[in-house]
């Protein structure tokens, strides 16, 4: 991450994770926060893509983290953000089984329930309430996916201090978010009325270094399309390849278009959405 030295295609199924949003303060009137009303029936707005995990293996789909190997199987894993809780369904199935997920929709948390088993603890809180209530050193991974965008500026850093607080030594806090550095990236960031503030790998990186974490060990995750081949799949497996090769035109534009403008240092991310995976 030498470049931050001294800090210099959208599914609406991501953002239901924005259910997490915190809640207005004691006192303070609903009518200030216009997204209340999302938020409180945002299961309206989820249309989810649960890929079966048979489907998954079978063609190399995207559905869990690039990095899941890493991660042994007795870790600690929190969801923040879980709304239905797909991906901890993915993760169950796959041998975690120290799971825990909160949402602060109540109709979202109650289907992440109906599908997993009573051992993956599902709550129902405002996130700051859930941190704050939580040990030190809680977790072994932390999962933020497209939440902080949806949080108010005043919240992104005492949130990402909270995390590292709850993580334990040596363990991972995951981020997903809008690129606004995407060519389409008013797209993402404005396809939702309850998102309130954007992010490019800069920015991102900018409030994780504010909130404590060293960002010589942040990683930003690329996600080429896995290419493979099946004999009982064949087109699948070819526009397997040409979805690689768009992926790779888009950053050949991108990095062009950025040789134009001059601008220093160039993006290394240029998908629709930026993933940090960062050790404290």
């Amino acid at each position: 991450m030498a470049y931050f030295e001294g800090i210099q295609p959208f599914h609406p199924a991501l953002c239901a994770h924005a259910a997490t949003r915190t809640k207005p303060n004691p006192g303070q009137r609903i009518m200030n926060d216009p997204s209340r009303e999302l938020f409180e029936n945002y299961e309206r707005y989820y249309t989810g893509f649960d890929t079966s995990l048979e489907d998954i293996r079978k063609f190399h789909l995207e559905r869990v983290p690039r990095w899941l190997d890493r991660i042994d199987k007795q870790a600690r894993i929190l969801d923040a953000g879980c709304a239905k809780g797909y991906l901890l369904s993915l993760l169950h199935r796959l041998g975690y089984s120290d799971l825990r997920g909160v949402d602060l929709s109540e109709s979202l948390a109650a289907q992440a329930r109906s599908i997993l088993p009573p051992s993956v603890m599902i709550e129902t809180a405002d996130i700051r309430d859930y941190l704050g209530k939580t040990p030190d050193e809680s977790f072994d991974v932390i999962l933020f996916h497209h939440v902080l965008e949806h949080l108010p500026r005043e919240h992104t850093i005492p949130v990402l201090r909270s995390f590292r607080r709850c993580l334990k030594g040596g363990g991972y806090l995951s981020i997903r978010v809008p690129n606004v550095s995407s060519l389409m990236g008013s797209i993402n960031c404005f396809w939702d009325f309850t998102h309130v503030i954007y992010f490019n790998e800069r920015s991102l990186l900018q409030v994780l270094d504010a909130a404590g974490f060293d960002v010589s060990k942040a990683e930003l995750i690329l996600h080429p399309p896995r290419l493979y081949w099946s004999w009982r799949h064949p087109v699948r497996a070819v526009f397997r390849l040409l979805n690689r090769l768009r992926w790779h035109l888009n950053n050949a534009i991108h990095y062009g278009l950025c040789l134009l403008q001059d601008i220093r240092p160039i993006p290394k991310v240029f998908e629709w959405e930026i993933e940090v995976l960062i050790k404290k």
